[in-house]
This record gives structure tokens, C-alpha cells and sequence, in this order.
């Protein structure tokens, strides 16, 4: 009888764990953020993807498509790294995935560190999807102006000023910065700038309630990086900047995800009342 008892718990304890392993790293979840700024006109809803890393949810990631085409977007932001490097694993799956989303919102497509092949972008953009490679690209969405900032992952370069790579910001329009890396250090100096929306972190994949990643950007238990600010997940303000990171869909470079789910981000941009 004892045998038998034991057999049993340990069969619960097997599905208590296997259960929490794939919620936790296969149940996406979305992330509900209202964001005020004094341009906006209307209220408009921008959803963030990031790090799919050639992930699929459902064949096709018909499950994903279906998440974020309930979100109703006005424009849906593609923050980079939804491949992976090495092999080109998955990059079909990438570009498939993003033409699919173009059926019903305008797709905004910034690289990561992993997804930045010529062949690719050529890719994508024959699939109507705005690649913003060192690019801007203004748009009219429910009575604003917007303007799309785009660069491509530069978290390798040492010098690299956002001021050297665009002309100032217009004052009177709503700009915004996609980013791969939120290296905040990077894009701050950069005048007029309202908003910038990162990945890459994965939120440090596995994260301790109440303390945080367990391991971000080369330590364990990270207690702040930039400024005395971990930019690790979520949303921050900084210098009247406001930055949100989401911590991406994918599970590279292994499943290992715990409290804190693959997410797609909804931003609600709305006027101040």
C-alpha cells in the first residue's frame, strides 16, 4: 500500500511539473499597457511582438495570429529576433508569420541580433511589411501623426549616437522608436522622442518573485545596470521618454521560462484627459 502510494505522488509530482513547465513556457499571455501623451488625438492601440525566435503556436502560429488579431490593432510592431541565427532556423517561419499579420494591420519590422539577412528583408518587404532599417516612416493612424523610428540591433557598437543616425525629431509629431536592444543610454539624447519599444531581454527568462531575473545581462540576480535601472521588462520612463521591453514570445535558447510567460503586448496610446 505505501508502494503504491508513493508511485502515486510521484506520478502527481511528474504532472504538477510538466504541467507548470509548459504554462509557463507555452501559454501566451497578453500584457494590457495604457500609455497618455499630450499629442495624441484619438485613442490608437499598437500590439509589440518580439523574440518569436522561430517559435510556432499552433500550426502556422495560427494561435498567435489569432491572439493578436483579437487585440483589433491599429499597427502591430516587430521587435526583432523572430528567427534565429544560427542555421537561419526557421526564417520562413518568420517571414510567414509577419505577412499573415499584414492581412489586417500595418506590420512595423525592426532586426534583432539573430534575424538580419538581406534575403530576409527582401523577403519581408515583398510581403508589404515596413522594414525599418536605419529608417523613419511617417504615418497617419486615427487622426495622428506618427512617425516610426527603426534601427537595426546595436548593442555591439560602442559609438553608436541615434542622433547620427536621424535628423531631430519633429516636435509635433508622435515619435516613436522601435529598437531591438532597450539601450536607453543609447537613444535618450535623442530630442522629442515619446516612446521606444524593445525586446531581446526575454525578461531574463527565468524570474524570482519579488526580486527580479535571476540572470540578466552577464549577472546572476541583477541589481541594476543603466543610470541605477534595469531595463529588463515592462515599463519605465525615463527622462520623459517612455519605454516599455517586453519579454518576447520565444523560448531560446531553451524552454526554460518560469513567472514569467511568452507575452504579446497591448498599448493603448491615449490623450491626456
Amino acid at each position: 500500500m505505501k508502494r503504491k502510494r508513493k508511485f502515486a505522488l510521484a506520478v502527481l509530482l511528474i504532472i504538477f511539473a510538466v504541467s507548470t513547465w509548459a504554462f509557463n513556457n507555452y501559454c501566451i499571455k497578453v500584457t494590457e499597457k495604457t500609455l497618455l501623451n499630450s499629442k495624441i488625438n484619438e485613442s490608437v492601440r499598437l500590439v509589440l511582438v518580439s523574440d518569436l525566435h522561430g517559435d510556432e503556436f499552433g500550426k502556422n502560429n495560427k494561435i498567435l495570429i489569432n491572439i493578436i488579431k483579437n487585440q483589433q490593432p491599429d499597427a502591430v510592431l516587430v521587435l526583432g529576433d523572430m528567427y534565429s541565427r544560427y542555421g537561419k532556423y526557421r526564417m520562413d517561419t518568420a517571414v510567414d508569420f509577419m505577412a499573415a499579420l499584414t492581412a489586417f494591420a500595418p506590420v512595423y519590422f525592426v532586426s534583432g541580433d539573430h534575424d538580419y539577412d538581406e534575403e530576409y528583408f527582401e523577403s519581408l518587404e515583398s510581403q508589404n511589411v515596413n522594414v525599418l532599417n536605419f529608417e523613419k516612416s511617417n504615418a497617419e493612424i486615427n487622426g495622428n501623426s506618427f512617425t516610426f523610428y527603426g534601427i537595426r540591433s546595436e548593442w555591439f557598437s560602442s559609438t553608436f549616437d541615434l542622433n547620427n543616425a536621424f535628423e531631430p525629431a519633429d516636435e509635433s509629431r508622435i515619435n516613436i522608436l522601435l529598437a531591438h536592444c532597450p539601450l536607453m543610454e543609447k537613444y535618450e539624447s535623442f530630442k522629442n522622442l515619446d516612446f521606444v519599444f524593445s525586446g531581446d531581454t526575454h525578461g531574463g527568462m527565468v524570474r524570482i518573485p519579488l526580486l527580479g531575473p535571476a540572470y540578466y545581462g552577464g549577472s546572476i540576480m541583477p541589481k541594476f545596470t543603466y543610470n541605477g535601472k534595469m531595463y529588463d521588462k515592462g515599463y519605465y520612463n525615463v527622462n520623459g521618454t517612455q519605454l516599455f521591453v517586453t519579454s518576447g514570445v520565444g523560448n531560446y535558447p531553451l524552454p526554460v521560462r518560469f513567472n514569467n510567460r511568452p507575452e504579446i503586448v497591448s498599448v493603448d496610446l491615449l490623450p491626456y484627459s
